[in-house]
């Protein structure tokens, strides 16, 4: 019995003994995770850390250090005082194709550049020609217009003229060159300004005196050339006359495209014998055929062929006499000075410029003077800036 008690208890052990590590084995089992959720858990939280990582990303590439961009690329685009645009950008309209314009234009491009350099400054120019036609200059206005340039250079006055009402729309400052009467063509406004190219006229009464060596009278007068559509050319003869005796400026005008005018006009000069000498201002039409003039001249008789002096500087080398007018690069200068007040300092002009008696060069034309028989006197020769 004892024994039996004894296996009895020993079985019991037993059997408690398994039911113990079984249900040992089924806790451990129920409580340690799951492999499958482990591996979605660390799934998703990689998901979440790329997620996180690509919006770092996008804002670090959104985010632009201006610390850390190449020294020439903040150099020339930012001030570094005050954060102002270094680069400007011009639109020059020349008018025509004249040697005045052709002049102008590079006196305004160096000296405006050079402004610029010295103050850490870049410009680059856009040059247009609307070779004579106002709806071309319109044109090249409403381009420039539509480009935004900083500033528009305008060379003639009826370059000017189109460009005007396109700069005031689009409130670009407008800067013009190489203008008889710039408040005659209504180029004087809030937003245009520039340098005017008219003549002290008591200096071209000077050069036709000292010229046919006699003070201009009844019986010493000058024929004047001109075209009548001419805005400058008009003005120009008023002025003259006004700083001239009465009756001694004799005014032959042609119309635009009239040309052929002018063979009529020099039998008629020819045919007064009073008339010593022909004076044509800054008339695009008339110094645009010089040879054509200078050939009309030389074909009259000897004792008739006479003088011709021009307001044009680079005219009287192509069959002029003599001009004692202004440097059309000096006076694109003049303009450029004018610019970079303008867009540098935002200083406009209380006035726009002219030239001076002392600003002014003497050219002569000795050739011309050989071929058509006429001695030009020692003073001017003497004094002459250049002589052809």
């Amino acid at each position: 019995m004892k024994k039996t008690r004894i296996l009895l208890v020993v079985a019991l052990t037993i059997i408690f003994g398994l039911v113990g590590v079984s249900g040992c084995s089924r806790d451990e089992t129920l409580d340690a995770p799951d492999e499958t959720q482990t591996e979605d858990v660390t799934d998703d939280s990689a998901d979440e850390a790329t997620s996180e990582e690509s919006l770092n990303d996008g804002e670090e590439d959104d985010y632009v250090d201006i610390q850390a961009l190449p020294e020439d690329i903040t150099d020339e685009t930012v001030d570094e005082d005050n954060g102002d645009v270094r680069e400007f950008t011009i639109g020059i309209l020349s008018g025509a194709q004249i040697p005045a314009f052709e002049l102008g234009v590079p006196g305004f491009e160096e000296r405006l550049t050079e402004l610029m350099e010295a103050e850490g400054f870049t410009v680059t120019f856009n040059y247009q020609n609307a070779a004579g036609d106002p709806a071309m200059s319109t044109t090249i206005a409403n381009t420039f217009a539509t480009q935004q340039v900083d500033l528009i250079f305008s060379l003639g006055t009826s370059a000017s003229q189109q460009a005007l009402p396109v700069a005031t729309h689009a409130d670009i400052p407008l800067v013009f060159g190489i203008i008889t009467d710039p408040v005659g063509a209504g180029l004087i406004s809030d937003i245009s300004s520039g340098s005017s190219s008219a003549l002290p006229m008591e200096t071209q009464v000077g050069l036709l005196e000292e010229l046919i060596e006699s003070p201009l009278d009844a019986d010493n007068r000058v024929a004047f050339l001109y075209t009548t559509d001419e805005d400058n050319s008009v003005a120009s003869l008023g002025r003259l006359q006004a700083v001239s005796p009465e009756d001694t400026i004799v005014p032959f005008g042609i119309p635009a495209n009239g040309l052929e005018h002018l063979t009529q006009h020099f039998i008629n000069i020819a045919a007064d014998p009073t008339i010593r000498a022909i004076y044509i201002p800054q008339d695009n039409q008339i110094t645009g055929q010089i040879q054509m003039v200078q050939n009309l001249n030389r074909s009259q008789d000897p004792e008739r062929r006479l003088p011709v002096v021009v307001a044009d500087l680079p005219i009287v080398e192509g069959g002029a006499l003599a001009s004692l007018s202004v440097d059309f690069a000096a006076n694109g200068a003049a303009a450029a000075d004018i610019a970079f007040n303008i867009l540098v300092h935002n200083i406009w002009p209380d006035t726009f410029y002219s030239p001076t008696a002392a600003s002014l060069a003497l050219y002569i034309n000795q050739t011309e003077a050989e071929a058509i028989g006429f001695t030009i006197p020692s003073s001017l020769v003497e004094r002459a800036d250049r002589t052809h």
